[in-house]
């Protein structure tokens, strides 16, 4: 059990108990509530309990979180709030949140064929380009694809990335603006560094004081629909099939393991190597990745005995992860 303030200690553990109880409690929802009460001890020092000013400020879309993301993160808060109305708390009301939409996209895994193809496609674009503008904007997108490509890394830390983020010596990379704000490091492929280190000298060309790795239009961040734009115009020239840019995070993932199977892995380390490096809070999130690829589930399986729920929790939708 985690540690809570001592002004809402007695509330929000009385509500862990009764979700325990009715079996509907886990670590993901557990930590998302200690971070609400550690958000409350830092803005409302002085407030005991809970109120509706709390809520509505912890209940808030943050710019480096997806829809999904920003839901699933309130979805505890949420509940302690219909908990404390349930118990007669006529004080607070529960947050206007948008509906959660059912999981419409199943994460496409890149063919060798595709990725050569798109990224030959990205490449013409830079050769192509009738500026200098044009010609750097391509070479932006074609250096971000490849990053998310080769490191796993989600879109918003690329297009939030800081030029300071980037430690060009030891081939690492700081996330610092991610998700739930856990901070994580990349390592990289020195190709990969190399590639950045020839993208960092033009970016300075064109934007010597700017404030993201990738820039946009005049210098500030892509923003989630330009970089799906951007994308699109590439992907879709070359293939009919759907997919998004977080694809590549997917793909990412699924590659690592596929090159697991047969070669008499630590199961344990890689799995926690993995799950560091792309920054998943939980183990649960890692976990998603193996129903993506088959063949690992039924080895796993097989070795187990019990499948794999004996070696890790229960997991939880892709969009958290």
């Amino acid at each position: 059990m985690y540690e809570y303030s001592i002004e809402r200690e007695s509330i929000i553990k009385a509500f862990v108990k009764y979700r325990i109880a009715a079996n509907r409690w886990n670590l993901v929802s557990e930590k998302n509530l200690v971070y609400f009460d550690r958000y409350c001890s830092r803005n409302f020092p002085d407030t005991y309990g809970i109120n509706q000013q709390m809520l509505d400020g912890w209940c808030k879309q943050r710019e480096t979180e997806a829809k999904r993301s920003f839901i699933d993160r309130c979805y505890p808060v949420i509940q302690l709030v219909k908990y404390l109305i349930d118990r007669g708390d006529n004080s607070i009301s529960v947050p206007e949140m948008p509906t959660k939409q059912g999981r419409n996209h199943i994460p496409h895994i890149f063919s060798e064929e595709e990725l050569i193809s798109f990224f030959n496609e990205c490449d013409r674009r830079v050769k192509t380009a009738s500026t200098k503008e044009k010609a750097f904007r391509a070479l932006t997108i074609a250096v971000m694809f490849r990053l998310l490509y080769s490191s796993g890394m989600r879109t918003t830390e690329a297009r939030l990335l800081n030029p300071s983020d980037i430690d060009f010596e030891n081939a690492v990379i700081n996330i610092r603006k991610t998700k739930g704000d856990i901070q994580h490091y990349v390592a990289l492929h020195n190709d990969t560094v190399n590639m950045l280190r020839s993208y960092e000298l033009t970016a300075r060309r064109f934007y010597p004081k700017r404030a993201v790795f990738f820039p946009g239009k005049g210098g500030e961040s892509l923003s989630p629909s330009m970089l799906g734009y951007e994308f699109h115009k590439v992907w879709d020239s070359i293939s009919k099939v759907k997919a998004v840019p977080y694809d590549f995070r997917h793909n990412y993932a699924v590659t690592n393991i596929n090159t697991w199977i047969g070669k008499g892995f630590e199961f344990h380390d890689k799995f926690l190597y993995l799950s560091k490096s792309m920054g998943h809070t939980s183990l649960e999130s890692t976990k998603y990745y193996y129903s993506l690829a088959p063949v690992m589930a039924d080895i796993l399986d097989n070795k187990s005995g019990e499948g794999f729920n004996s070696i890790v929790p229960e997991v939880i939708p892709y969009e958290q992860i």
